[in-house]
């Protein structure tokens, strides 16, 4: 059975190592990483915890490209692509199966990646893959829309920006080191305590939202350091 996914290949010019990571239509994550010219090695995949798989995959391959182009992966070597792969995914079973690494799966895509895509960023190549597999996507012009849907008291200046930021499909971080962290996209707040994470409903964000607002009411400015 064929197997839809989207991914990509970055390298860091300055290593010489590369990271190639896919999503697939059930919500895994493939990802093989090693030096230029290399095979690499393909890690165990997983599978983003919260329902709609596909989407939280999703959310965690924008995380996973911001994180890796921090680290000084700038080179694209495969541009991001959602293609139909000739390979079946393997699916542990829920009971007593586990996630095993698939580097046929990663092979698959690197071969099948059209070597020359049209100049499309990772929104598109997401879009894309949303429609192979008829899940709903995000509108092409998600950034005007959301200027549009504006309201009209202005937003101040740091949220319009991060605003703006959102709406490009880009995500907003804690920094990459920290141990206890979030990240926002569009679609998702998440928050983290290394690898582990838990997606937020709607409520808890409207909640945890309030709650700051009250915290910097009460905390407007940073506290002082004793010397």
């Amino acid at each position: 059975m064929p197997t839809v996914v989207v991914g990509f290949r970055l390298g860091n010019d300055a290593t010489g190592y590369q990271l190639t990571a896919i999503a697939s239509a059930t919500g895994r994550i493939h990802i093989n990483h090693g030096l230029y010219g290399r095979t690499g090695r393909t890690e165990r995949a997983y599978s983003p915890n919260g329902p709609n798989p596909a989407h939280r995959a999703i959310a965690s391959l924008r995380e996973l490209r911001v994180k890796k182009v921090r680290q000084g992966y700038t080179r694209t070597l495969i541009a991001p692509s959602s293609v139909r792969l000739d390979v079946e995914e393997f699916v542990p079973d829920e009971q007593r199966g586990r996630e095993v690494p698939a580097p046929e799966l990663v092979e698959a895509f690197v071969s099948t990646a059209p070597a020359k895509p049209p100049e499309t960023g990772l929104e598109d190549a997401i879009r894309s893959f949303y429609e192979a597999i008829g899940a709903p996507a995000r509108p092409q012009h998600f950034e005007r829309l959301a200027r549009a849907g504006t309201p009209s008291t202005p937003l101040p200046p740091r949220t319009a920006a991060l605003l703006r930021t959102l709406s490009r499909g880009e995500v907003v971080a804690s920094p990459v080191r920290a141990a206890v962290g979030y990240t926002v996209s569009a679609e998702t707040v998440r928050l983290h305590v290394g690898r582990v994470g838990e997606d937020l409903d709607h409520a808890a964000i409207v909640q945890l939202q309030a709650a700051l607002s009250a915290w910097l009411r009460l905390n407007p400015y940073p506290p002082k350091t004793v010397a």
